[in-house]
């Protein structure tokens, strides 16, 4: 028998009968979605050390947002500096900055604008986000909806 036809054969073996995706997710999975997300909290506090949340507090507290931009785009334009200056200058500090330049990029479908990510930062600020705490359960809140 061809690998192709040992491949058709183990996925069309067996029928997915869950209505909801929770319900798919736990019969492919054999656990619930938080069950996985505790036993993936497990495993990530056992190689590092610390959770989930302690590594990345420590991830954008310990770097400055050029250098947390460098790392996560492999360097750094004239125009991301000036958008750094422009949102420390707007009263967000460094980690809350970071958060920020974080929920663009997963968010933002149109990608990295910098006037976007200027207008979100006056937004966060009138918002009273200003401690990573607040930014993180802001950031949180809005993926949960």
């Amino acid at each position: 028998m061809t690998k192709d036809k040992k491949q058709s054969r183990k996925r069309s073996s067996k029928v997915i009968y869950g209505t909801t995706p929770e319900e798919r997710f736990k019969e492919v999975h054999g656990m619930t979605i938080e069950e996985w997300k505790a036993k993936e909290e497990e495993m990530f506090k056992a190689k590092t050390g610390m959770s989930s949340d302690e590594w990345y507090r420590q991830q954008v507290n310990s770097s400055t947002p050029i250098d947390y931009l460098k790392k996560s785009n492999g360097g750094v334009s004239q125009d991301d500096i000036e958008l750094v200056r422009d949102l420390q200058e707007l009263g967000l500090n460094d980690s809350v900055i970071n958060v920020l330049v974080d929920y663009v990029k997963i968010v933002s479908r149109i990608g990295f604008i910098h006037p976007l990510v200027r207008e979100m930062g006056e937004s966060w600020l009138k918002k009273n986000i200003v401690t990573i705490e607040s930014a993180i359960a802001f950031v949180r809140e809005e993926w949960d909806k």
